[in-house]
């Protein structure tokens, strides 16, 4: 086969690849991102507050609902599949039944609603790309937030909205310097930084 044949084979190929019409998704590790990784909708009536807690290496939430009467106990230990182990009524269906704190299963309830001093007006939050700070961008909103946490396991936030609770995971940028010392250190053996 000559050259030239060769050569326009490749090319054709390398037409075709590009004319894919299923892209693959671009790799954003060179940016720091906020994601939406899981969403529970909910049946409980809006959440007013998080408790964050553990149990044998398992992150569990304790979403409490406006009602006073419930509360959803979430394990989040995967961010992106979030298990919802209970909805749980208070004892006696006490319309002021409160939950004052968790330790893992183990939950303390009061008879009086719990006043959490930062409680406020349902509130917009948004996700926000400040990559090029001359021109941010919105990637996401959320209207009606009536809760928030970021007590779960580091990296992750709760927010409770009239859509239920979306689990929101932080993604810090690949540090390029880093990156290469790392493959310079695997390849050599040594720092590069003696």
């Amino acid at each position: 086969m000559k050259p030239t044949i060769v050569f326009l084979l490749l090319t054709g190929a390398v037409a075709l690849y590009a004319k894919d019409k299923h892209p693959k998704k671009q790799d954003d590790s060179s940016q720091d991102q906020i994601t939406v990784a899981a969403h529970i909708p909910s049946t409980g009536g809006p959440v007013t507050r998080f408790i964050a807690t553990q149990h044998y290496g398992r992150s569990y939430v304790y979403a409490e609902h406006e009602s006073g009467k419930t509360l959803t106990l979430i394990d989040v230990t995967n961010p992106s599949q979030p298990m919802v182990l209970a909805d749980v009524a208070y004892p006696d269906n006490r319309a002021s039944s409160s939950l004052l704190t968790a330790t893992g299963t183990a939950a303390l309830v009061t008879d009086t609603p719990v006043v959490e001093a930062k409680q406020t007006q349902a509130q917009i939050i948004r996700i926000m790309n400040l990559a090029d700070p001359l021109h941010p961008t919105v990637a996401q909103e959320f209207k009606d937030v009536t809760a928030t946490s970021r007590d779960v396991q580091p990296g992750l936030i709760l927010l409770a909205n009239t859509d239920g609770i979306w689990i929101l995971q932080q993604h810090f940028a690949l540090d390029p310097a880093v990156e290469k010392s790392y493959a310079y250190k695997v390849i050599y053996g040594e720092s590069m930084y003696h």
